[in-house]
C-alpha cells in the first residue's frame, strides 16, 4: 500500500492538470474580478481612490465603455456624480454639474425606468423625458434620436443604474453604466454580477463612512 503522502501528491497533480487550462465561463470570469476588487477594498484607502478602482473594474469587467459612480453628499443630502470613466470632457463636465434630491432621483416622472430587481433599474431612451434637458451629458448626443432596431439593441440613450443601499433602504449612491462594447442588452450574468459588485462596494463605503 503506497504511503499517504504519495496519494496526496497524486491528487494534487491531477487537480492541477484538471484546472490549469480550463476555459472559464462568463460567471467565473465575473466572480474572479469581483473577488479581486473585494480584496483590494479591504485595504485602508481614501474613498475617492476606492471609487476610481471600482469604476475602472466595472469598465473592464462588464464590458461597458461608460461608467459613472454617484454618491449622496452628507452635507446637503443631494446626489452627485463623483467618479466618471469613459466620457468625453464636455460630457463629463455636464455630468458633474448634475445634482438630484432623493425625490428627483427616484421620480418615475423625471426618470422613468424599468425596475429589473431591487438594486437595478433599466433606463430606456424611448421612455426618457430627460433627453432634452440633459442632452449634453451623453457622449454622442447626435445619436440620441436613432431608433432602436431590435429589442436586443442597447442604444445611445439607454443606461443602467445599480443602486447602493445601506441598512434600512438608505440610498448611498449608484453605479451608472452605458455603451456596452457589443451594443447589445447585457446578459443575465452581467446583471447579477453588477448587483453583487454594487453590494460589495456599498459595504466598503459604509466602512469608510464609519471611520
Amino acid at each position: 500500500m503506497p504511503p499517504a503522502s504519495s496519494n496526496v501528491l497524486n491528487i494534487e497533480s491531477l487537480l492541477k492538470a484538471r484546472y490549469s487550462d480550463f476555459s472559464r465561463d462568463e460567471n467565473e470570469r465575473i466572480l474572479e474580478g469581483i473577488q479581486n476588487f473585494a480584496l483590494r477594498a479591504q485595504i485602508n484607502i481614501a474613498m475617492h481612490r476606492l471609487l476610481q478602482d471600482a469604476a475602472r473594474t466595472v469598465h473592464s469587467l462588464f464590458g461597458f465603455q461608460e461608467v459613472a459612480i454617484g454618491l449622496r453628499n452628507p452635507d446637503d443630502g443631494k446626489y452627485r456624480y463623483d467618479v466618471i470613466v469613459g466620457y468625453g470632457k464636455e460630457s463629463e463636465n455636464a455630468l458633474r454639474r448634475c445634482e438630484y434630491t432623493y425625490d428627483q432621483f427616484v421620480s418615475q416622472r423625471e426618470f422613468p425606468s424599468i425596475r429589473i430587481t431591487k438594486l437595478l433599474d433599466m433606463n430606456l431612451g424611448d421612455l426618457s423625458p430627460a433627453l432634452g434637458k440633459e442632452k449634453e451629458c451623453w457622449n454622442r448626443p447626435m445619436q440620441l434620436e436613432v431608433k432602436r432596431k431590435s429589442p436586443d439593441e442597447f442604444t445611445e440613450a439607454d443606461y443602467l443604474d445599480i443602486m447602493m443601499f445601506a441598512p434600512g433602504n438608505d440610498l448611498l449612491g449608484w453605479i451608472e453604466v452605458s455603451a456596452p462594447r457589443d451594443g447589445k442588452m447585457p446578459s443575465g450574468q452581467t446583471l447579477r454580477g453588477l448587483e453583487l459588485f454594487s453590494s460589495i462596494l456599498s459595504l466598503a463605503l459604509q466602512c469608510q463612512l464609519k471611520r
